[in-house]
């Protein structure tokens, strides 16, 4: 008994070392710096948007076909391709960088609840962290001769949470993941009407 539980206590104290959030921001579980806005200047040296990219039609039509996440780089990076083919070159400068801000707009919104989703799992295992601990003093504040079935109960609940603290640790190792796809596919994105406006 006395070696599970220290082997349970290993396992969390190893997760919580492994996925513990930057000084300053408790509520960020990943490793990756968080950078809570993108801007199009730190990621594309075109144009600066003239206008609302929602007023241009056919720019509004590639953002929406585009900037889903569903929508790989390589495939979004054609239809931008694309569609700088169709413009005039004199309208290239302009329109690109309309569109470019409206790529950027609809990622962030989208990185926007990613990072809220993130922050709350990481709420969450906080919560349980406290409360395995509670259950850990519990657990070994029960006197020698307490009934098993008693200690059976405890043990039991703490090892439930136990499960359920690895379990978001692997949910949090993916989705710190997806932010930093999406600023991928947002550079992909850049590159591709850098390519529009060149050719």
């Amino acid at each position: 008994m006395r070696a599970f539980q220290a082997a349970g206590l290993g396992l969390l104290a190893l997760a919580l070392g492994a996925a513990g959030p930057p000084p300053g921001d408790p509520d960020w579980p990943c490793a990756q710096r968080l950078v809570p806005k993108l801007t199009a200047a730190t990621i594309w040296g075109g144009h600066e948007a003239a206008g609302d990219w929602r007023t241009d039609p056919p720019v509004a039509a590639v953002v929406a076909a585009v900037a889903p996440r569903g929508v790989s780089a390589q495939d979004g990076a054609g239809q931008v391709e694309r569609f700088m083919a169709t413009l005039p070159g004199a309208e290239r400068p302009a329109r690109s960088a309309l569109l470019f801000a409206g790529l950027v707009d609809e990622t962030n919104g989208q990185r926007a609840q990613v990072i809220e989703r993130l922050r709350a799992t990481a709420r969450r295992q906080r919560s349980l962290t406290e409360l395995t601990s509670k259950i850990t003093a519990e657990l070994r504040a029960l006197p020698a001769d307490a009934p098993a079935a008693q200690r059976e109960e405890v043990t039991s609940r703490r090892a439930f949470l136990i499960r359920e603290y690895e379990d978001i640790e692997r949910t949090i190792r993916f989705a710190c993941e997806v932010p930093v796809r999406m600023e991928s596919k947002l550079g992909a994105l850049a590159q591709a009407l850098q390519r529009g406006l060149t050719d």
